[in-house]
């Protein structure tokens, strides 16, 4: 149960997909990794699509603060609604996967409670 939990533990707090490569399942786990990379090119790019909308208007040259902030929240946040659904789904999925796998792969002297 211990290899479990730190599998689980791993998907969890550190990167989705290292608790599969934890449990030796290395192509499971880079297809998540490489799913979680994406996700996060994918994010960076719709935000800074979203910036340079909004700072590309002439009458923000030479605004407040408050005002681009004001401008930047008039914009369609969707696209990183979405990326974040999947990346919780992801995650969600990691985690649980690991520890599933983790538990399955107890050795006999685990479960004598030892």
């Amino acid at each position: 149960m211990k290899k479990a939990f730190l599998a689980a533990l791993c998907s969890a707090c550190i990167i989705p997909g290292m608790g599969q490569i934890m449990n030796q399942q290395l192509k499971k786990g880079l297809i998540i990794l490489g799913i979680v990379f994406a996700l996060f090119i994918l994010a960076v790019i719709a935000i800074y699509s979203l910036l340079k909308t909004t700072l590309s208007d002439a009458s923000l040259a030479h605004a407040t603060p408050q005002a681009i902030l004001q401008k930047l929240t008039l914009q369609d946040f969707s696209l990183l609604w979405v990326i974040l659904g999947i990346f919780g789904v992801v995650w969600f999925y990691s985690v649980l996967d690991a520890f599933w796998t983790g538990s399955r792969k107890r050795k006999p002297s685990e479960e004598g409670g030892q």
